[in-house]
């Protein structure tokens, strides 16, 4: 990767890939600007020097996520009640898609570097996690319904288990929300949710970084890692055990089929429940070495299908609210050929959502912001949920 001064580096620059502290360290994704706090943060560490692939961008350009700068600057031509409701509702997602990308960087950063203490035997102060624990708590609050559509179209770089980790971590959050927990609630949960794959730090790199699905030994030194991980958590770590609970339990099935200990029904405690099943939506939609990402439809109707015995069925039933079947950010073929992304959810009608049409039925690329609300437009329906890739190309 080529070297870049951070003397040169200014605030609001932003670049074509993402910017690393190191070989693994995300200082921000791409396509995203440098902010006053990354600035502070290379300043306070005497870091001279970061490291990108990519290109600075000079000037606004369209981008293959919708959701990224220069795509509010499109003409707007509906001038309808419900158009303009809707491109309100546009204009928040966009406007607060680089505070988010700066939290969930910041997120990253703490959980790498966490981990890795751990994997070598460290300890660390946990109460560095509750700046960026209340972070996320406050920006979720104030965006639960649209924080889907952000992790939804997020790129990730990296080692997976971190973005995992916090990927979980945030549909847990959301979840909370619709479970009315105080924010105080909300910030234990946060923090225990960063901490619940600790243990997978201490598995073997060759095993938990396999590029292929795990034989039989490899799955059961993997189990392990609930049980290392919350010994570590309340033993070195001394993180309180209602916290450290997550990391133990968090593979157990409410049919009783888990592990470590087999635990069922409300013997897991809530906030296991809570972050099994995000954990759970947010493995299956991401890729693997040995499998591809499931499209967020795809999981929804395997977690309410052949997975459901795993779950508590009242917090997979409010997930489903959170999210809806075609979850935001995810994309969809309507039946008249044309192709758009989800931004708004329609909780009396989930399978009649909102969305913002980015494709003509013949392929081409719509250079206006239109929306569609197929709760209204009774005439259409959604044929098949879109890859990202096949909607962008």
């Amino acid at each position: 990767m080529k070297k870049l001064k951070v003397s040169d580096i200014k605030k609001g620059d932003r670049f074509s890939k993402p910017v690393y502290l190191d070989k693994d360290t995300v200082l921000v994704s791409s396509q995203s600007p440098i902010t006053e706090n990354d600035l502070e943060r290379l300043r306070k560490f005497g870091i001279s020097e970061v490291f990108c692939d990519g290109e600075k961008i000079n000037s606004v350009k369209d981008d293959a996520n919708p959701l990224r700068l220069g795509e509010e600057k499109l003409p707007f031509l509906d001038q309808s009640e419900d158009g303009m409701r809707l491109k309100v509702i546009y204009d928040k997602i966009t406007h607060n898609r680089y505070e988010f990308d700066s939290i969930y960087v910041e997120s990253l950063q703490e959980v790498q570097t966490a981990y890795k203490l751990i994997a070598e035997g460290k300890s660390f102060e946990i109460q560095k996690f509750r700046t960026v624990a209340e972070r996320m708590v406050d920006f979720t609050k104030g965006n639960f319904q649209t924080v889907a559509i952000y992790l939804t179209t997020n790129s990730q770089n990296g080692y997976y288990l971190y973005h995992q980790v916090v990927n979980s971590t945030f549909y847990s959050l959301m979840l909370s929300c619709y479970l009315d927990y105080s924010r105080p609630k909300m910030i234990d949960l946060c923090l225990a949710g960063l901490m619940a794959d600790a243990g997978m730090a201490l598995i073997p790199s060759h095993i938990s970084e396999k590029g292929t699905v795990y034989d039989e030994n490899d799955t059961k030194t993997v189990k392990k890692h609930t049980l290392v991980g919350y010994q570590v958590l309340t033993q070195k770590i001394k993180l309180k055990n209602t916290l450290a609970i997550i990391a133990l339990q968090h593979h157990e099935n409410y049919d009783g089929s888990g592990y470590p200990q087999r635990l069922a029904t409300n013997s897991i405690e809530e906030f296991a429940r809570i972050y099994a099943i995000s954990d759970n939506y947010a493995a299956l939609t991401s890729r693997r070495p040995y499998r591809k990402a499931f499209l967020p439809h795809e999981a929804i109707k395997k977690m309410i299908g052949e997975l459901v015995n795993k779950f508590d069925l009242k917090l997979v039933r409010l997930f489903l609210n959170v999210l809806s079947m075609y979850p935001l950010g995810s994309y969809v073929e309507l039946s008249d050929g044309r192709i758009g992304m989800v931004i708004e959810s329609n909780r009396d009608k989930p399978i009649r959502p909102s969305v913002r049409i980015i494709k003509e039925s013949g392929g081409q690329k719509i250079r206006t912001l239109q929306f569609c609300n197929l709760g209204l437009d009774v005439q259409l329906y959604i044929v098949k949920p879109v890859d990202v890739m096949e909607a962008n190309q």
